[in-house]
């Protein structure tokens, strides 16, 4: 089979790992006299962003987009979440779905066709994903 009659769409994901401060107290922990789940050094967190192209997108060089162009956008993104504690940075409650929303905002428009962005709480396993509506 040659690879030029095969149709299909590709999907690119570029990451991060990085530390945040969220800095919202946890009411059910509080009641409950339990310490705070956030470590000293904040929570290990990596993002994830991830876009989609078809097969005709394709450029003559053999790429949709330039990845090395976009790791800027991403990299000014990433400052700003692990720039300080999340309620000293952001004029919104900074709950993970919020803040994955606002970097979704952010990052559309240097990203083409971006389909979601992601923030994985490796410090408690939690994984928050706002998508591109359809």
């Amino acid at each position: 089979m040659n690879v030029d009659t095969v149709v299909g769409m590709f999907s690119i994901e570029i990451r991060r790992t990085f530390a945040v401060r969220q800095g919202l107290p946890a009411p059910v922990r509080d009641a409950k006299n339990l310490p705070p789940l956030m470590p000293a050094e904040g929570f290990r967190v990596t993002m994830r962003a991830g876009f989609s192209f078809e097969d005709d997108q394709l450029g003559e060089r053999g790429w949709f987009v330039d990845t090395d162009a976009l790791d800027e956008s991403v990299d000014r993104c990433v400052e700003r979440l692990a720039g300080g504690a999340w309620p000293e940075i952001f004029d919104f409650r900074p709950s993970f779905e919020n803040v994955a929303k606002w970097a979704f905002t952010d990052l559309a428009p240097s990203i083409p066709q971006l389909d979601y962005v992601e923030l994985d709480n490796e410090t408690i396993g939690v994984t928050t994903r706002y998508v591109r509506s359809h």
